[in-house]
C-alpha cells in the first residue's frame, strides 16, 4: 500500500480570492480500486475541497480503479466505516502521483467533520482506512519551516541552488531569491514554485564577481516561510584563485559519477588538478582537470568514481583534493552500495 496526502480547503463564498482557502493536511494508506457509487451531499453557501496525491493500482505504480469517500460527524474507523456517509461523486483515479480532488457541499460552519477514504482494484480488493482528517473550520495560518541547509554552486555561466527538502505534507514548493550584494535587495528569480529541492540559475547578471540566494516554502495554504539565511556563490575570481565546492550527488552510488564544481581563473586551469584519496589518505585516481570531462553547466571536473585501474571504489569516505597553483584545498565525498 501506498502512502498519500489528503487535504482539505474550505472556501467562504463571501471572502476575498486570497482568503477563501484553508488546508488540513492527513496523509492516507491506500491499495487497488474498482468502480464505487457515491452521492454529492445537498449545496450551501459553505463548501469543502479534498484534495490528494493519486495512488498507484499496486501501491505507487499504474492507477487505482476507484476511491470512496465518507464523512461523519463522528470518528471514523473501519469498524464504522458502513455508517458513515459516503460523499462525491470522487473523480476517476489519475496516475499515480498526480493531484486530484472533489468539493464536498452543504456542510455546516458550526459542526466539526470527520472524512476517511478508501481505494479499490479492478479485482476488488479493498485498502486500509486513510489516516483520519479532521476538519473544524479552522483556517491554516502557520506558514512552513524555513528551509535549510541551503547551498550555491556555480556551474559554468549558471549556479545550482541546493536546500534540504522540507518533510511538511501540505508543501506546496519552493521560491528562490538573488541579490548581488548579502545584504540586498533580494528578487524572486523561480517564475513558479520549485520541486524537488533545487533549482538551477541561468540568468546570473553579467559582470556580477558573486551572487547570493535565499529560499522560502510554501504550503497548500499559500503561506510563505521566512526567508533562510543568505549563501554565496562566486562567479569570478581573480587569477590566483581558485573555488572548489562542495561535490554533487553526495552520497552517491558506486556506480554513479559525480560532479566536483571548481571555479576555474581566468587565466585558466595549467596543470591543476583534482586528486581522490580514500580515508587512509591514499590517491586512489588522479584528475586532471585540462582533460577532465566538466560537469553539466561547464565548470568543474566529473569523477566516474572508478580507481587508476578503471574499476569502481568501494564503498565509504573519500576526499576530493584541488592541487592547483599553490592551492590546496579538499571536500568530502560519501560513496555508498
Amino acid at each position: 500500500m501506498a502512502k498519500r496526502t489528503i487535504l482539505a480547503q474550505f472556501l467562504r463564498e463571501n471572502r476575498p480570492a486570497w482568503k477563501r482557502w484553508a488546508m488540513v493536511v492527513v496523509g492516507f494508506l491506500l491499495l487497488l480500486l474498482a468502480p464505487v457509487l457515491a452521492h454529492a451531499q445537498g449545496g450551501g453557501p459553505d463548501t469543502l475541497q479534498l484534495v490528494w496525491t493519486a495512488p498507484g493500482d499496486d501501491g505507487a505504480i499504474g492507477t487505482a480503479s476507484a476511491y470512496q469517500v465518507r464523512v461523519s460527524t463522528a470518528s471514523i474507523t473501519l469498524g464504522n466505516w458502513g455508517a458513515a456517509n459516503v460523499v462525491g461523486p470522487a473523480p476517476v483515479p489519475l496516475a499515480s502521483g498526480k493531484r486530484q480532488g472533489f468539493t464536498v457541499r452543504g456542510l455546516s460552519t458550526d459542526t466539526t467533520y470527520y472524512f476517511a477514504m478508501r481505494t479499490v482494484d479492478d479485482a476488488g480488493n479493498w485498502s486500509g482506512l486513510s489516516n483520519l482528517l479532521r476538519w473544524d473550520w479552522t483556517a491554516d495560518a502557520t506558514p512552513p519551516s524555513v528551509p535549510t541547509a541551503v547551498a550555491a554552486v556555480r556551474l559554468g555561466a549558471q549556479v545550482r541552488v541546493t536546500w534540504g527538502p522540507d518533510s511538511e505534507p501540505d508543501l506546496d514548493g519552493y521560491s528562490v531569491y538573488r541579490a548581488t550584494s548579502e545584504s540586498g535587495p533580494f528578487v524572486r528569480v523561480s517564475a513558479s514554485l520549485v520541486t524537488p529541492a533545487e533549482y538551477l540559475d541561468g540568468s546570473v547578471p553579467a559582470g556580477a564577481a558573486a551572487v547570493w540566494y535565499e529560499v522560502t516554502a510554501s504550503d497548500l495554504s499559500g503561506n510563505e516561510s521566512v526567508l533562510s539565511a543568505p549563501v554565496k556563490a562566486q562567479i569570478s575570481s581573480p587569477n590566483s584563485d581558485w573555488t572548489l565546492s562542495p561535490v554533487f550527488p553526495n552520497p552517491s552510488a558506486t556506480s554513479q559519477s559525480v560532479c566536483i564544481p571548481i571555479v576555474i581563473p581566468a587565466a585558466g586551469g595549467g596543470s591543476a588538478a583534482v586528486d581522490i584519496v580514500n580515508a587512509g589518505g591514499f590517491r586512489v585516481r588522479h584528475i586532471p582537470i585540462a582533460s577532465a570531462t566538466t560537469c553539466s553547466g561547464g565548470n568543474g571536473a566529473v569523477w566516474d568514481g572508478k580507481n587508476e585501474a578503471g574499476i569502481n571504489v568501494a564503498p565509504g569516505i573519500y576526499r576530493a583534493r584541488l592541487v592547483a597553483d599553490g592551492a590546496h584545498s579538499s571536500v568530502m565525498v560519501v560513496r555508498v552500495p
